[in-house]
């Protein structure tokens, strides 16, 4: 990462680390993982950003997931966290996948407030890598991120 600080709103991202995906699994994809933290410089969760195109981004994980800490749910932190990373990711896409559960509301709408355009409800192939922790069905998105 080139040092320049992601930051939106409330939140700024702090880069932890980049993630080489076992070469035992040609499904998993490289990816950064920053901390998302509040303006009090709590770690409020994380968001990850995947870089690949695998039937494993394409249909479970998508190229952006992110989770926020119970404590801190309800303060849209994702959003801001997407609305933050998105230079760094302008950097290799023009558009994006996201993924979500079919039954995580809260996640749909995050994904909705960003203005990404639903594409389609997928059943998880039971050979994907996100399939043996409990993965089913996903609404896919696309987010232009430019």
């Amino acid at each position: 990462m080139n040092g320049d600080l992601l930051g939106f709103g409330p939140v700024t991202l702090n880069h932890e680390k980049y993630v080489e995906p076992p070469k035992t699994d040609s499904e998993l994809v490289p990816f950064h993982h920053f901390l998302i933290e509040n303006e009090k410089g709590e770690v409020v969760g994380h968001i990850n950003f995947r870089i690949g195109n695998t039937s494993h981004v394409q249909n479970c994980a998508g190229h952006l997931g992110y989770a926020i800490n119970e404590a801190f749910r309800g303060k849209h932190y994702s959003l801001y966290a997407c609305l933050a990373i998105k230079p760094f990711i302008q950097d290799f896409y023009s558009s994006i996948l996201i993924t979500a559960e079919v039954d995580n509301a809260p996640s749909i709408n995050i994904i909705e407030k960003l203005g990404a355009e639903y594409l389609d409800q997928v059943v998880v192939p039971k050979t994907d890598p996100g399939y043996v922790h409990g993965a089913r069905q996903k609404v896919r998105y696309k987010w232009a991120v430019v």
